[in-house]
């Protein structure tokens, strides 16, 4: 008999969007758990039947994972062969992509996608709720969508040029460039703001008034940033929490402004963020940063990191965790029981 979900309410009731680094370590765990597997496939709430369907015809088995951004593609297809299906995940607002080794948990009306391994290996079943889950052929669905896409900073074949290109064409904020996925691909709001205040930039600052060097820097900030919230599985990676973002005061003491760019809310350090109408060009461009995170070890598991977040009081919607597994759910079922009872 199926037990309880622990994902429903715990992990759907965040309004904030899957980042980049949270699809990446998605990736990074199925990549050695289900890649290889032969599986079967349903649509519990029937919202995906012809994608299930697909993927039992083509062979079942999961050859590949790729991630843009805040996209997510599985290759499906025969052992040895090459891809036939490429299923396409993007979590948008809420959602989550769970593996159980244990006893699986009941389906939920959120749940798009069921996967269960059919081969001789340990069995695992998987559970996908996400805004958008497609299905198509690689070349049609994977190859088009990602022409469109932007450099990611934890792809290991990101181009920082590409980026420096498109921010010295931009006749826009900079703050507005950094949400566009063509141009940077999985930067979203929290980060927007973090990127910009460790790399001193205001956010209304023109992209296309800034030295290249500068435009390196902001990149190099992204990279660094973003490869601490993969390992950590926070937002905030290894600081305790935000440089300015959702705060009125910032990490170095100055008084943060909160205003809105293309309807998200934005924050900025009135001390160590200037708009400046023709800012200095800096004598040398910084060294790159390594992207990607293939060279990354002792990544923080999915439990760990969200244990934390509620013994600091961060709260797992301040970034939206989608990753989940049996402790994750165990843990969730545990903060449940321990709340204490409305009278």
């Amino acid at each position: 008999m199926s037990q309880p979900s622990a994902i429903g309410p715990l992990g759907f009731g965040s309004r904030t969007m899957v980042e980049g680094d949270g699809c990446h370590r998605i990736a990074a765990k199925h990549r050695k758990e289900l890649v290889g597997r032969k599986m079967a496939a349903k649509s519990p709430n029937g919202r995906f039947r012809g994608g299930a369907q697909a993927i039992v015809k083509c062979g079942g088995v999961l050859l590949k994972i790729e991630v843009h951004g805040k996209n997510m593609f599985y290759f499906f297809g025969k052992a040895g062969g090459d891809p036939s299906i490429v299923v396409h995940v993007h979590f948008g607002m809420a959602g989550a992509f769970a593996v159980y080794k244990e006893q699986e948990p009941e389906l939920t009306k959120n749940i798009r996608l069921r996967l269960e391994t059919v081969d001789a290996g340990t069995k695992l079943v998987a559970h996908l709720s996400a805004m958008t889950v497609k299905h198509g052929k690689p070349d049609d669905l994977y190859n088009k969508l990602v022409a469109k896409l932007g450099a990611d900073p934890l792809r290991e074949d990101a181009d920082p040029e590409c980026f420096a290109d498109a921010c010295a064409k931009a006749k826009k904020p900079i703050g507005t460039v950094l949400m566009d996925q063509s141009i940077s691909a999985g930067v979203g709001n929290i980060y927007r703001s973090e990127i910009l205040y460790e790399a001193g930039v205001h956010p209304k600052q023109l992209a296309n008034t800034l030295p290249r060097a500068e435009v390196l820097k902001i990149w190099n900030t992204a990279v660094k940033q973003m490869q601490a919230g993969f390992k950590s599985g926070s937002i905030w990676g290894s600081k305790p929490s935000s440089f300015c973002y959702g705060k009125t005061k910032s990490a170095c003491g100055g008084k943060v402004k909160k205003f809105s760019m293309g309807g998200r809310s934005v924050y900025a350090c009135q001390k160590r963020q200037q708009i400046t109408k023709a800012p200095k060009a800096t004598a040398k461009a910084p060294a790159l940063r390594r992207a990607g995170t293939s060279h990354m070890d002792n990544i923080v598991s999915a439990v760990q990191s969200e244990n934390k977040k509620r013994r600091t009081g961060e709260g797992l919607g301040v970034q939206h965790l989608a990753l989940k597994d049996d402790e994750t759910r165990k843990a969730a079922l545990s903060a449940v029981r321990k709340r204490p009872s409305k009278k």
